[in-house]
């Protein structure tokens, strides 16, 4: 029986190469593995996935219909996996849509994104697939200003820390992995 997969982890906790070597590890024994995306990150150009390391991934972006195009892909050519950046910008139904693929077409589905937001809320697609996920693993790096576990994303302008704006916010610089005590010894600051 195939799962849902959850891989979550902070900004810079290696989730994008995680995910391009996922599906190299699949292509290169000869597998068909179909990578998929969000179209509200654009930062690596159109219908793209890029590490920090400069890897690169050619994917398509998730769309309502998701279930019906990897069943029609699979009936031609077996599909093998499935791989998702950046799921935590996904919605409710995107997620059943996924969970679908992996409980009705047998195909592993493993979903790569961050937990929470810069407010430490949990994003809607993370908390769907937290609800839903077969196996969910944390994807760890260190906090920016110590050496705990980064368990959070702060987000920065001008190389201070701030606690306001639109929830999504797409960027690289601006956000820094950093620990609970962290942050909120930095926010105290910003007060």
């Amino acid at each position: 029986m195939a799962k849902l997969y959850y891989r979550y982890g902070t900004m810079q906790s290696n989730k994008s190469n995680q995910i391009i070597t996922t599906h190299h590890q699949y292509t290169t024994q000869g597998k068909q593995c179909l990578a998929y995306s969000t179209p509200i990150d654009t930062r690596s150009g159109f219908k793209k996935i890029r590490s920090r390391v400069g890897l690169e991934l050619v994917c398509e972006y998730i769309h309502e219909h998701i279930y019906d195009e990897v069943r029609e892909i699979n009936e031609t050519a077996r599909v093998h996996a499935v791989v998702v950046d950046e799921a935590q910008f996904l919605s409710r139904k995107d997620i059943h849509n996924l969970s679908d693929i992996a409980d009705y077409l047998d195909i592993p589905v493993i979903c790569f994104g961050l937990k929470t937001d810069f407010r430490g809320e949990l994003f809607e697609g993370s908390k769907v697939l937290l609800e839903l996920s077969d196996a969910i693993d944390e994807l760890k790096t260190i906090c920016q200003f110590c050496n705990k576990k980064a368990t959070m994303n702060m987000r920065m302008l001008d190389g201070e820390p701030i606690n306001v704006g639109e929830t999504i916010q797409m960027g690289d610089e601006e956000y820094v992995p950093v620990c609970r005590k962290c942050y909120k010894a930095r926010l105290e600051l910003v007060k």
